[in-house]
């Protein structure tokens, strides 16, 4: 899919808030381990968590989707099929079905695509087998596959916190149901330490005890999941690229829908955006951003690294100069995003480079439209889109459907703030 859009354009007008990806898959996961009714409101639906969706009956749940509204019926412990389960090119669902399956006592394969194998999963299958798991990961011409086999065993695993808190959050969704307690030691700084809160919040919701020690997470087993009810907050992680927009086009814009902020890691998008020169209001569940005269500034993305393609395309068109610190993890994400962005803004004159842990750039205010290429990664397609409104000219932007993978309406919601763009 190839999408033109001609800039400058300014947005106005209201639009809802997507669901919570990050949120979406904790609660499908937490529900298939919950035997009885759990009810989501509000589930995002685009291709990862359709993905988590399908594993999860694939493992053995009972799910029916109603409009806004999923009912999952879920089962003691995970079942299986002869026939791989399908994780495409979501790492949430790859990651956290690996560490889910390893309390099952027949063996699970998931399968993933080749582009998964250049995505760290080695450090969760080895913590897996430290607890007694069977599992190993085959990478060929075809794709990349997992064997996992139960069951978990327990014991004390330690792990490294700087690569993926999914690993973390996975171990914690398995761990309840192993035959001994769980101790999970974390090694070196857990980065993204707010996914894993989000991970705890969920599965106490189902009934399950944590214990918190400094890097170290304590799970008694075994333990039954209850069913629970859930209400999707609003993904912050999607909705920056919005507040972006407002930045580098101008106007003003409502959004709807997010709920609660706190459980919400990129919320953190709400401080920084005032610190850079937008004018926010909050109003409840609704969010006001106005645009303003923007400023270089300095962000640790430590936990929040999703938040780097918007800050990204903000700090091209700020006045002075702005550094994203924290940003090594990025060569891990669906793209090489420590290379890949700044590649496609460099296209338009932007002055942006990465250097070590961090990006450094210098705002040149005028930009100038160009073609661009999203790497099928959905948040370089974003930021671009996100550039191109605020610069001079026509834009192309290649490749632009990897936005299914998170955000689908994308660019019906900027087509419903007043953007004109063609899709072909």
């Amino acid at each position: 899919m190839k999408v033109r859009l001609k800039g400058p354009q300014a947005l106005h007008g209201k639009v809802k808030a997507p669901g919570s990806k990050a949120y979406t898959h904790r609660a499908l996961l937490a529900s298939l381990l919950s035997p009885g009714k759990s009810v989501i409101e509000g589930a995002l639906h685009c291709d990862d968590t359709q993905r988590t969706l399908e594993g999860i009956q694939r493992l053995g749940a009972k799910v029916l989707v109603k409009k806004t509204r999923t009912i999952s019926n879920g089962i003691r412990r995970p079942t299986t099929s002869n026939r791989p389960i399908d994780c495409g090119d979501s790492g949430a669902t790859l990651r956290f079905l690996t560490a889910i399956s390893s309390t099952s006592l027949k063996t699970v394969r998931l399968r993933a695509t080749p582009r998964q194998a250049n995505r760290p999963l080695d450090p969760l299958v080895k913590a897996i087998k430290t607890l007694g798991v069977s599992a190993r990961a085959i990478s060929d011409t075809h794709g990349f596959e997992v064997l996992v086999r139960g069951p978990l065993r327990g014991g004390e695993v330690t792990i490294r916190g700087d690569i993926s808190s999914q690993f973390i959050s996975g171990l914690l969704f398995a761990a309840p149901l192993a035959i001994r307690d769980v101790t999970i030691n974390v090694e070196g700084a857990l980065e993204s330490r707010p996914y894993v809160n989000m991970s705890i919040d969920v599965l106490r919701k189902h009934g399950i005890s944590i214990e918190e020690l400094d890097e170290k997470f304590k799970i008694p087993a075994p333990q039954s999941f209850a069913p629970a009810s859930h209400r999707v907050p609003g993904d912050f992680s999607s909705v920056a690229f919005l507040i972006a927009a407002t930045g580098t086009a101008g106007d003003d814009i409502t959004i709807s829908g997010l709920g609660s902020y706190e459980l919400e890691p990129d919320s953190a998008i709400l401080k920084i955006a005032r610190e850079i020169g937008l004018e926010v209001q909050q109003n409840g569940d609704e969010l006001t951003i106005r645009k303003g005269e923007l400023d270089g500034f300095d962000f640790d993305a430590s936990n929040n690294p999703d938040l780097v393609p918007p800050l990204e395309t903000l700090g091209c068109f700020a006045d002075g100069s702005s550094e994203i610190r924290g940003v090594k993890r990025l060569v891990y994400k669906e793209s090489n995003r420590l290379q890949t962005l700044p590649t496609e803004l460099v296209k338009m004159g932007a002055k942006i480079h990465a250097e070590d842990d961090m990006i450094k750039i210098e705002g040149t205010r005028e930009l100038i439209g160009s073609a661009f290429d999203s790497h099928s990664d959905h948040r370089v397609a974003m930021a671009c889109a996100v550039a191109s409104l605020g610069a001079k000219g026509e834009s192309i932007i290649q490749n632009s459907e990897a936005i299914s993978k998170s955000y689908p309406e994308f660019f019906q919601d900027l087509a419903k703030l007043g953007v004109q763009l063609s899709v072909e």
